[in-house]
């Protein structure tokens, strides 16, 4: 049995199109909703009847519940919770059509169904509530705990609009991301296609590409504020896009983290210049926009990659992950705050493997993105092996199956260039290319 499962739909129609059309290419045998199909999106309507229509399970989320009550909302106001959430909350409660309103408050908190002799439970948040958030980060024990209260053997979850799946001791806890609303800086549409069989269920993570102009026109012919059309627009939470927010600006975040751990500054300026003069040279091998959101995610792991120093010198690079992982601070989103870890961790010993739990649980397609960004760091931070800052530009030749990095110092580099070719491995591995480096 195939099935699509999708969540956080926030009543954003064209992605849930998208969503529908992309899988139907897949092709699927049922769909399942996780709830939240409407809130913070211009089109709550038909996002529900859409689903209503399509989807054979659904469940509801925190804002579904609470925008069908006039009383939470009447209570947001009187709280003086943030403008545009109370905006939002009111500006749904009172567009939602009579039978919208009635389909979700007919919808249940939670599901158990039985899939081919598995346990699956559908829930919006947690078993512990519609709000308690799962993610990448939350601890493995946690997520045993979890299953074994829910007995389940599938725990489905949402909330936190980024995609995972985790194993929990012999469960699995699937997070399909956010249809409407990702905060993990992607734009595109999320969703998890499920196979299950009887030998188990594989769980496979799903972006779709959609046309958000209509999204942006009718947000902004309805008024709502310009931080909701922002997040929108950057595929980011309203607090991460807020202009006076206390996350601040990406770099100056990683290097107060940076100071506050003692960490060698040259040295991570450095390492993360160079890396940023490869990400720059190598955009045609990479193939991420000269400016987005990468460059800027690979800047902060360089930044950081040395700061498990502060805790010794043995493993140092997966202290540096761990505190990473740790710091609350830092303007990332979940999953960014793992692949900013993880090019810290991968800055020297062994590469990613399906052994290692954080990697292991991100999608395809930030493995690449790891494994791309990080092969980029390792290198060099091999550049700047003496710690002495003599490697002053890099100019890279792309070839077929191969890259050549001129290098350009006055002083000798002798060991630059030999620990540079040696921690180029990552780089081979994510790239497929050798790597030449000339001096």
């Amino acid at each position: 049995m195939r099935v699509l499962l999708l969540a956080d739909t926030h009543a954003n129609l064209p992605a849930l199109k998208a969503v529908l059309a992309a899988a139907r290419d897949i092709g699927y045998d049922e769909m399942w909703c996780l709830g939240d199909l409407v809130g913070y999106g211009p089109f709550p309507n038909a996002c529900a009847r859409l689903i209503r229509q399509e989807a054979a399970h659904v469940i509801t989320g925190n804002h579904d519940a609470k925008v069908v009550s006039g009383k939470k909302v009447q209570e947001m106001a009187d709280q003086k919770k943030e403008p545009y959430k109370v905006f939002v909350f009111s500006w749904t409660h009172r567009m939602l059509e009579a039978d919208v309103a009635e389909y979700l408050r007919s919808l249940p908190e939670a599901l158990r169904l039985d899939v081919h002799g598995k346990k699956v439970v559908l829930v919006h948040g947690s078993p512990e509530g519609m709000s308690d958030g799962l993610s990448v980060l939350t601890p493995e024990a946690r997520l045993v705990e979890l299953t074994v209260k829910a007995k389940a053997d599938v725990l489905l979850v949402a909330h936190t609009h980024g995609a995972f799946c985790r194993k929990a001791g012999d469960a699995l806890v699937i997070n399909p991301g956010a249809v409407g609303r990702p905060f993990d800086g992607d734009p595109r549409a999320s969703f998890t296609i499920l196979e299950f069989t009887a030998a188990g269920v594989e769980a496979k993570a799903h972006r779709a590409v959609y046309d958000m102009t209509p999204v942006a026109e009718e947000m902004r012919r309805q008024g709502f504020p310009d931080v909701l059309l922002k997040a929108f627009m950057e595929a980011r939470s309203p607090a991460d896009v807020m202009p006076d927010g206390i996350k601040g600006d990406l770099v100056e975040q990683a290097m107060a983290l940076g100071a506050r751990e003692g960490y060698e500054k040259p040295h991570a300026l450095q390492v993360a210049r160079l890396s940023l003069r490869l990400f720059d040279e190598l955009c045609a091998a990479h193939g991420y926009a000269p400016n987005g959101r990468e460059r800027a995610l690979l800047q902060a792991g360089a930044i950081l990659h040395d700061i498990g120093l502060a805790r010794g010198t043995e493993a140092h690079h997966k202290a540096s992950r761990d505190m990473i992982l740790e710091d609350k601070i830092l303007g990332l989103s979940d999953r960014e705050r793992v692949i900013v870890a993880l090019l810290a961790r991968y800055h020297r010993r062994s590469l990613p493997g399906p052994g290692h739990a954080h990697y292991a649980a991100l999608p395809d397609c930030h493995k690449a993105m790891v494994g791309r960004l990080g092969g980029i760091l390792r290198m060099a931070d091999g550049l700047d092996r003496s710690h002495q800052a003599l490697v002053r530009d890099v100019h890279c030749t792309v070839a077929a199956d191969s890259v050549s990095v001129k290098l350009d110092a006055e002083a000798d580099i002798e060991a630059e260039a030999r620990f540079g070719a040696l921690k180029s491995d990552l780089f081979r591995s994510a790239f497929g290319k050798n790597v030449e480096f000339i001096r």
